[in-house]
């Protein structure tokens, strides 16, 4: 079933948030799967495989020498790749291209790859996949990875060992209150991260909950913050959205006032009307209609 542009949007925004997050933290991405390697010794590679569609999320390249297990590579095979997905929705149709998309890194990388696929909410979804499998008869191909369950990992997250994970706490549950976000501000502000890092962090926790629970709580859980967090450019965007809400709600209030004191008081329907619109530009050109028309349904053309 497709999903609605509401639904898209949020989560198109909650995907590049992660995609951030992980950028900025790679190795608090690999603890997630027990793989303790230190930031300086990660270095990240184009995921660009020749073609756009074959762009893999991430790719982290670490010295095999870092994991411990250098004896398991040849000499010329120093290195090994972590190739990382993530989805907010397990989509089955896009297994496959994880099987194309780690096939080619190896080739074009020449490091050996292997795959980590984090799923972000569990909601009412039950299959997690963690192979690709393809049979005919008795022949057999099945290519496996490592697929974790973040939510299974929140009190890690909370506790501390994976504090950079913090913004995405709201996404392990499937309700997440006040006191979530709050969590979240808390493990961040005990991480003892450097200051930029904290930051930016912050403003991912700011922008993924501000999909999950309303502006005016998001603002008053990150007041102490917002200051700090404007130099952030993750939610430039998030501020920006802000602006344009307040000078849209300001419209509506001078509308409904000017066309009370030409019409008389609107009634339900007419402030329905007047609430449902979504752009600043039609709210001016009512505004400067006002005094051309002789009632509230004529601005509106509300039907008689």
């Amino acid at each position: 079933m497709p999903i609605s542009d509401d639904a898209a949007k949020l989560n198109n925004a909650i995907d590049v948030s992660v995609k951030a997050l992980f950028r900025e933290c790679p190795a608090a991405a690999l603890r997630l799967a027990g793989l303790n390697v230190a930031a300086e010794d990660i270095r990240v590679e184009d995921a660009n495989i020749n073609l756009p569609e074959l762009r893999a999320d991430h790719v982290f390249i670490i010295p095999a020498s870092a994991l411990g297990d250098a004896e398991r590579f040849p000499e010329d095979e120093p290195e090994i790749g972590v190739y990382l997905e993530y989805q907010l929705v397990p989509d089955l149709t896009v297994v496959r291209s994880w099987f194309a998309k780690c096939a080619g890194l190896t080739r074009q990388i020449g490091a050996p790859i292997v795959l980590l696929v984090i799923y972000l909410e569990r909601r009412d979804r039950a299959t997690f996949p963690d192979r690709y499998t393809v049979s005919a008869g008795s022949l057999v191909t099945e290519f496996r990875f490592t697929a974790i369950r973040l939510w299974e990992y929140a009190d890690r997250i909370r506790s501390g060992e994976l504090a950079e994970l913090a913004p995405l706490l709201v996404l392990c549950e499937d309700k997440p209150t006040p006191a979530t976000i709050r969590e979240e501000v808390d493990v961040l502000h005990r991480a003892g991260l450097p200051v930029g890092i904290e930051t930016d962090l912050l403003g991912l926790a700011l922008r993924i909950a501000s999909r999950r629970l309303p502006r005016e709580i998001i603002e008053k859980l990150f007041a102490e913050d917002l200051a700090m967090l404007r130099e952030a450019s993750i939610i430039d965007e998030w501020i920006a959205d802000g602006e344009q809400r307040g000078r849209m709600e300001h419209a509506r209030a001078a509308l409904k006032k000017l066309g009370a004191k030409r019409f008389g008081e609107p009634d339900a329907r007419v402030l329905a009307a007047i609430d449902a619109i979504t752009d600043q530009e039609t709210l001016d050109r009512l505004l400067l209609r006002v005094l051309d028309v002789e009632s509230w349904s004529e601005l509106l053309a509300l039907p008689a």
